[in-house]
């Protein structure tokens, strides 16, 4: 393993019982992972990420939104109540969003007037997207094509390829590399990992789930985006402390995580 610093920029700790997370984030710290960004994905765990990141202060980060599968939800009421979240501290992003077509939880329709109402949202309030995509590549570009120039973010768990990797770089966004990386079928993954380079990359767990090589079949955890870090690493040709930095570097400019993170200003 290596001794970077990483940071592990998408895993749901809301997932995890409360009361193993702060041990599940001293294996993290024990792995090298410095700080972990935990999304909401919807009325549920809305409270619960911010209650992660004012326990944690020096360790996580949280954001706030409507996951795809529960766009439907997103009625008058949550969405005043999300409107009052976004400016609450340790909320850095508005996440997570997108689209997921797989297995349509909530009709394409909900799905659409939900993305793109939220990233209205975090363009208003000058905050960074998380984005989820699955299997529904073209009706996210083109919400985001709508607004080039003015959301920025985190295309989370990258899916797609090459062509795709290059178009979400030329929207302002970054990729965000979990474990497929490390999978054997993940060709394509590693492909748009070789074409966009280091300076546009973050990399997570998405844990509890996309545990990687030699941990897939298991619950995925913060600790292993060292892993993760080094299969891209190994990609690119590069030394793992350095990717470390880089991507801390990439994350902290998107997000701006408050004081007392690695690598934070104040």
């Amino acid at each position: 393993m290596s001794d970077a610093s990483w940071i592990d920029s998408h895993a749901h700790l809301t997932m995890f019982d409360r009361g193993e997370v702060a041990e599940v984030l001293e294996r993290a710290a024990g792995g090298g992972v410095g700080g972990v960004l935990v999304p909401a994905t919807g009325p549920g765990d809305l409270e619960a990420v911010l209650e992660l990141a004012g326990a944690f202060p020096s360790r996580v980060v949280a954001a706030v939104g409507v996951h795809p599968h529960e766009a439907a939800a997103l009625d008058g009421a949550l969405r005043r109540r999300l409107e009052g979240l976004v400016g609450r501290p340790g909320v850095v992003a508005v996440g997570e969003i997108g689209l997921d077509y797989h297995y349509l939880n909530s009709p394409r329709e909900d799905q659409l007037e939900a993305l793109a109402w939220q990233l209205d949202l975090a363009r208003e309030t000058s905050l960074p997207v998380v984005l989820h995509n699955r299997d529904s590549w073209p009706d996210l570009e083109a919400a985001l094509a709508a607004r080039a120039g003015s959301v920025r973010g985190v295309c989370h768990s990258f899916c797609e390829g090459p062509g795709e990797a290059a178009r979400v770089v030329e929207l302002g966004l970054l990729l965000g590399i979990s474990g497929m990386v490390t999978f054997g079928w993940a060709d394509r993954v590693r492909e748009a990992v070789r074409r966009v380079g280091a300076d546009n990359l973050l990399v997570e767990t998405d844990s509890p789930y996309l545990a990687p090589v030699p941990h897939r079949g298991r619950r995925n955890e913060p600790a292993h985006v060292a892993r993760v870090g080094e299969r891209v690493a190994a990609e690119l040709d590069c030394d793992p402390t350095w990717l470390g930095e880089v991507t801390g570097s990439r994350f902290r400019g998107l997000f701006g995580p408050p004081a007392g993170w690695p690598g934070a200003v104040g």
